[in-house]
């Protein structure tokens, strides 16, 4: 709905007509940005009023089955089943990617997402490395594990005593 004020308003008619429109695009907007659940902490973020559909009509479909214990009715709530499934899952892909392009505008969420990356990935840790070490009586550089801890062991520990 589109209000140009460009129009001058001679008459009262005009006048009521704006404030009709004005108060429909005022009822419209809270329509919209008013949730009418109480929000919890079960929500998924990606569910969508698509999502609610399919699952009622698959609920539905499952207690058509139960009652009338058909091969027909069990084959359409399988296909059905199937069917929902998938919408779930595109609803699921296409939250994940719309998160992944709000994360690549933002410069602070782009931290967030390498911790998130840091912690989720499946990658085995590697351990720390030390970076090599010189022997003091040879001057050669030590990249051996053993080695390395001898020589903080020597160096820490054994010249207390």
């Amino acid at each position: 709905m589109h209000l140009s004020l460009n129009h001058s308003l001679n008459s009262k008619m005009m006048m009521n007509e704006r404030i009709c429109k004005v108060i429909k695009m005022l009822q419209e907007i809270i329509e919209k940005s008013t949730l009418l659940t109480k929000s919890s902490s079960w929500a998924k973020n990606f569910w969508n009023s698509n999502c609610s559909e399919i699952v009622m009509k698959s609920r539905w479909l499952q207690i058509v089955w139960k009652t009338q214990s058909t091969l027909d009715a069990w084959n359409d709530y399988l296909k059905h089943n199937d069917h929902k499934n998938k919408i779930i899952q595109q609803a699921k892909c296409a939250h994940f990617r719309s998160q992944m392009h709000e994360l690549s505008n933002a410069l602070k969420l782009i931290w967030c997402f390498a911790k998130w990356i840091r912690i989720e990935s499946r990658l085995s840790k590697k351990l720390s490395q030390f970076l090599s070490l010189k022997q003091s009586d040879t001057d050669q550089m030590t990249t051996t594990f053993k080695k390395k801890i001898e020589i903080l062991q020597e160096k820490f520990f054994f010249s207390f005593f």
